[in-house]
Protein backbone atom coordinates (compact mmCIF):
# COMPACT_ATOMS: atom_id res chain seq x y z
CA UNK A 1 0.00 0.00 0.00
CA UNK A 2 1.10 3.40 -0.86
CA UNK A 3 0.98 6.50 1.22
CA UNK A 4 -2.19 7.43 -0.30
CA UNK A 5 -3.52 4.84 1.32
CA UNK A 6 -3.29 5.93 5.01
CA UNK A 7 -4.90 9.39 3.43
CA UNK A 8 -7.44 7.76 2.38
CA UNK A 9 -8.06 5.96 5.50
CA UNK A 10 -7.51 9.00 7.71
CA UNK A 11 -10.52 11.09 5.66
CA UNK A 12 -12.79 8.14 5.62
CA UNK A 13 -12.80 7.58 8.79
CA UNK A 14 -13.18 11.45 10.09
CA UNK A 15 -16.01 11.49 7.66
CA UNK A 16 -17.68 8.74 8.81
CA UNK A 17 -17.52 10.00 12.19
CA UNK A 18 -18.60 13.51 10.91
CA UNK A 19 -21.71 12.10 8.94
CA UNK A 20 -22.82 9.78 11.44
CA UNK A 21 -22.93 13.17 13.61
CA UNK A 22 -25.30 14.50 11.17
CA UNK A 23 -27.08 11.47 10.74
CA UNK A 24 -27.64 11.23 14.74
CA UNK A 25 -28.47 14.88 14.41
CA UNK A 26 -31.02 14.87 11.98
CA UNK A 27 -33.34 11.57 13.66
CA UNK A 28 -33.37 13.57 16.79
CA UNK A 29 -34.33 16.61 15.25
CA UNK A 30 -37.38 14.89 13.85
CA UNK A 31 -37.83 13.15 16.69
CA UNK A 32 -38.14 16.42 18.39
CA UNK A 33 -40.63 17.54 15.48
CA UNK A 34 -42.83 14.65 15.85
CA UNK A 35 -42.76 14.63 19.81
CA UNK A 36 -44.23 18.20 19.89
CA UNK A 37 -46.40 18.24 16.72
CA UNK A 38 -48.32 15.46 19.17
CA UNK A 39 -48.70 17.58 22.65
CA UNK A 40 -49.59 20.15 20.30
CA UNK A 41 -51.99 18.90 17.92
CA UNK A 42 -55.09 17.24 18.65
CA UNK A 43 -57.90 17.73 16.40
CA UNK A 44 -60.19 14.73 17.55
CA UNK A 45 -59.90 16.14 21.11
CA UNK A 46 -60.42 19.93 20.22
CA UNK A 47 -62.10 20.84 17.32
CA UNK A 48 -60.37 24.29 17.32
CA UNK A 49 -57.48 23.28 16.96
CA UNK A 50 -58.64 22.21 13.27
CA UNK A 51 -59.57 26.10 12.15
CA UNK A 52 -56.46 27.38 14.96
CA UNK A 53 -52.84 28.08 14.55
CA UNK A 54 -52.20 24.98 15.91
CA UNK A 55 -52.47 23.81 12.65
CA UNK A 56 -50.48 25.68 11.02
CA UNK A 57 -47.78 24.85 13.86
CA UNK A 58 -48.36 21.06 13.61
CA UNK A 59 -48.44 20.95 9.74
CA UNK A 60 -44.77 22.89 9.66
CA UNK A 61 -43.71 20.54 12.69
CA UNK A 62 -44.66 17.30 10.85
CA UNK A 63 -42.69 18.95 8.38
CA UNK A 64 -40.08 16.90 10.10
CA UNK A 65 -40.14 13.79 7.64
CA UNK A 66 -37.22 15.94 6.01
CA UNK A 67 -35.02 15.75 8.74
CA UNK A 68 -35.52 11.90 8.86
CA UNK A 69 -34.39 11.46 5.67
CA UNK A 70 -31.68 13.21 5.64
CA UNK A 71 -30.73 11.23 9.03
CA UNK A 72 -31.31 8.12 7.18
CA UNK A 73 -28.96 9.00 3.98
CA UNK A 74 -26.02 10.50 6.08
CA UNK A 75 -26.00 7.35 8.17
CA UNK A 76 -25.74 5.48 5.07
CA UNK A 77 -23.22 7.84 3.58
CA UNK A 78 -21.26 7.03 7.25
CA UNK A 79 -21.44 3.39 6.58
CA UNK A 80 -20.44 3.41 3.27
CA UNK A 81 -17.04 5.42 4.28
CA UNK A 82 -17.00 2.99 7.45
CA UNK A 83 -16.66 0.35 4.94
CA UNK A 84 -13.59 1.98 2.76
CA UNK A 85 -12.02 2.84 6.57
CA UNK A 86 -12.45 -0.51 7.47
CA UNK A 87 -11.27 -2.33 4.10
CA UNK A 88 -8.34 0.21 3.93
CA UNK A 89 -6.88 -0.45 7.73
CA UNK A 90 -7.29 -4.18 6.46
CA UNK A 91 -4.98 -3.65 3.61
CA UNK A 92 -2.64 -1.77 5.69
CA UNK A 93 -2.15 -4.20 8.17
CA UNK A 94 -1.57 -6.65 5.88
Amino acid sequence: MGRWAGRVFSWSFGLACLSLMLGGVNIVIWANHWYVAEQVFYPEVDEAAKQGPYRDIAQMLRSGNEALLDGFVWLGVSALFAVVAAVLGRRRRR
